[in-house]
Order: C-alpha cells, then sequence, then structure tokens
C-alpha cells in the first residue's frame, strides 16, 4: 500500500512540473500575458514574511539561527513545489492530508501524557491581533500588578490563597540565585471577561497574559525559587520594527537569550499562553476554587525535545497529586500544527504552558499561577536536595 501511494505521489509530481513547463512555454508564445504589479503584489500578499525569510535561509545560513519558522524545505526547487501545491516532496502526509481530514494533525501532534478530557480537536490555534484592535501600548492605560493593595477592586481582582497550600510570603530564594525566567511571547492574549473578540482574534494592551507571567514568578521568589519575569511588550516591539506577527517567537527569543547571557544560572524559561480551547475543557474546580488549567506544549523541531517532554511530564505528575485534574497533559507538536521549536532548544527546562482558555476568568488564571508555583517550588526544592545533600552530621559520643 505505501509503495503504490508512494508511486502516485511521484506522478502526481511529475504532472505538476510538466504543467509548470508548459504554462512557462504558453507564456513565452505569442499569447503573452501582461502581468501588471498589482497582481505580483497580490500574489506576494498570500506568501507569509516568514517564508520568504525560510526561503533565504537557503543562501544565507544565518538567518536560520536567528528566524524560526515553518520547517524549512529540503531545496529551492523544493521549496517553489511546496509554495504552488502545498504539497512537501517526500511528505506524503501533506498530500492525503488534504484528502483525509485530521491524518496531518493526528500525526504531527499527540499528548504524551494525557490530563483529564484530553482531546486533540481542541488544540491550540495562534490568531494574531486583529488590525482594528492594534493598540500602541503608549495609548493604553498602566498594566496593574496583580498583588497591588491599591488598584481598584473591580479593575484588580483580590486573590486570597489557601493558607494550606501557600507559605508564607517573601521566602529567600536557595543561595540568593535566580533560577526561572517568565516571559510570554503572545503578551496580549486575553479572556473575554477582560475584552471582547475582533475578528477571531482576544487581546488586550495591558489586560493580558502578562499579568499572569508576573505573578507567577512574584509567586516562586515568595516560596523560596530565583524567579525573574520578562517586561518586554513583544507584540509593541513586532509593531515597532514592522515585523510580521509570525516572528514572535524569534523576538522573544532575543530576548531569552539576553537575559541568559546576563544570568548564567538561568536554567528554566517559561512561555505562558492563553489557550483557545472551550471552558469546559479549561477549567477544574478543586476544593472549590476554580482554576484555568494547565496544558504543557512541547516542540518537537527542538532535537533534544525528549528531554523538555520528561522535565514536562515530571510536572505534570506532581501537579496530579498535589492539585488533581489541573493539568490538561503534555502535548508535543510539530510544524505542521504550529511552530514547532517554542525557543525550548536554550534549555531542557524550557516550556511552554498554556493556562486556561478565553472563556477562563483573570483570578482563574492567577489562581493557577499560585498553584504553578506550589507545583515547581516542590519540584525544584526536592532537585535541589538530591543534587545537593547536606552532610550528615557526626554521630556524638
Amino acid at each position: 500500500m505505501a509503495a503504490l501511494i508512494q508511486r502516485q505521489f511521484v506522478v502526481l509530481s511529475f504532472i505538476t512540473a510538466f504543467l509548470f513547463l508548459l504554462t512557462g512555454v504558453f507564456a513565452l508564445s505569442n499569447n503573452r500575458i501582461n502581468i501588471a504589479s498589482t497582481t505580483i503584489q497580490q500574489a506576494a500578499s498570500q506568501i507569509s514574511s516568514l517564508a520568504f525569510l525560510t526561503w533565504m535561509g537557503q543562501e544565507i545560513p544565518r538567518l536560520n539561527e536567528t528566524v524560526q519558522g515553518d520547517r524549512p524545505p529540503d531545496s529551492v526547487t523544493g521549496f517553489l513545489f511546496e509554495l504552488a501545491t502545498s504539497i512537501h516532496p517526500g511528505d506524503l502526509r501533506s498530500l492525503l492530508g488534504r484528502e483525509l481530514p485530521g491524518m496531518v494533525t493526528m500525526d504531527d501532534a499527540r499528548f504524551i501524557v494525557e490530563g483529564k478530557g484530553a482531546r486533540l480537536s481542541d488544540l491550540y490555534v495562534e490568531y494574531p491581533p486583529h488590525p482594528k484592535q492594534v493598540i500602541d501600548a503608549s495609548q493604553a492605560e498602566p498594566l496593574p500588578s496583580p498583588t497591588d493593595e491599591k488598584a481598584p477592586e473591580a479593575a484588580q481582582p483580590e486573590i486570597k490563597p489557601d493558607d494550606e497550600k501557600n507559605p508564607p510570603k517573601a521566602t529567600p530564594a536557595p543561595s540568593g540565585k535566580k533560577v526561572v525566567y517568565v516571559y510570554t511571547s503572545h503578551n496580549r492574549e486575553s479572556w473575554t471577561s477582560e475584552t471582547k473578540y475582533v475578528g477571531s482574534s482576544l487581546d488586550h494592551p495591558t489586560r493580558n497574559i502578562s499579568m499572569i507571567s508576573k505573578r507567577l514568578s512574584e509567586a516562586l521568589n515568595e516560596r523560596g525559587v530565583g524567579s525573574d519575569v520578562s517586561d518586554h511588550d513583544i507584540y509593541q516591539d513586532l509593531l515597532n520594527k514592522k515585523m510580521d506577527y509570525a516572528l514572535s517567537y524569534a523576538q522573544s527569543l532575543q530576548v531569552i537569550k539576553t537575559a541568559a547571557q546576563e544570568n548564567r544560572d538561568l536554567h528554566y524559561f517559561f512561555d505562558l499562553h492563553r489557550d483557545t480551547a472551550p471552558r469546559d475543557q479549561t477549567t477544574a474546580t478543586i476544593k472549590g476554587k476554580t482554576y484555568a488549567r494547565v496544558m504543557f506544549v512541547i516542540g518537537k523541531r527542538n532535537k533534544n525535545h525528549q528531554k523538555n517532554e520528561a522535565f514536562a511530564t515530571e510536572l505534570h505528575k506532581l501537579m496530579e497529586e498535589m492539585y488533581p485534574e489541573l493539568s490538561r497533559g503534555v502535548m508535543e507538536k510539530g510544524a505542521k500544527t504550529d511552530h514547532g521549536e517554542y525557543n525550548q532548544s536554550i534549555s531542557p527546562g524550557s516550556l511552554l504552558m498554556e493556562i486556561g482558555g478565553t472563556d477562563n476568568t483573570l483570578e482563574e488564571s492567577l489562581n493557577t499561577a499560585e498553584a504553578l508555583a506550589d507545583v515547581f517550588a516542590a519540584y525544584y526544592l526536592k532537585a535541589e536536595k538530591v543534587a545537593n545533600p547536606v552532610a550528615e552530621e557526626p554521630e556524638k559520643r
């Protein structure tokens, strides 16, 4: 069966190539077609800037080191063929997936560990902000701190962590090291409780997932795990540089590389996102308190992604013990379903975490930041004890 499909694929490739040649002959014959500049512009508008950069990377290898885009083609001709047909030479899934819906998705993304109600149909989709909704951050209201006591009650929900779950605040970090860096590649992702949809996007310049990143970092420090948080507005950076939204990860990669160079102790890099799955899939009630559920996402384009998977799996298991059903599981995704790398090659401790969905609330997401800090603190402090055991005291005589 596989051999038959492969032969059909080869035949289709030759037929397509012949059509290209035939079109070229007609274009050079007496029946020439005058192509206006507007036609070229319309055709070019259908090709993302990321695709152009990927193609340029074939001749300028340095680009591939800084621009993380779609899976690069094997050659220029392969790129042109895929551009025209959306079929990647040598990958039968790109052909059959168009006739068998779900084939590419099921093969390119899978759950490594399934949480309650896990289903591939709820794959996260990265919707760029709608042009009509884009707001310059300098014109927006200032970003309030999730724990700012002076913030108005209507604008800032009051969070009262359970005493039995959260240790006293201001616990010093072990040895004073900052080992965790929290950031947001899609920092304007928001919730229906905070803003309205514009087209398919739900974003806000200040009331967004960045608030959860900040609270997570604060909560980690309170539990004795040294943490820093990025204050970069990645989307504003893209606006300023007139860069495409698809380059969000390339932009955030520069941010975390700079942070890693300035602090060699950083080992854990957490990129927080907000999912688009329905509320019944993204909400958990634990001891009468509602939380936005967490899904750990691993990019298969990172050649060492197995280490990131193992780390995420450990956190999932620990979360199941401490906060049952808070985790939606651990999913791995490739270039066909999304970006496919997520800056995770920078460290085995690098993770993308989707916190809740569009129908969760800011308060529920902040509750999750507290719970996630509990889970990671338990993981990290245990790992520290294993790595640096305390010398046994000599027996008293």
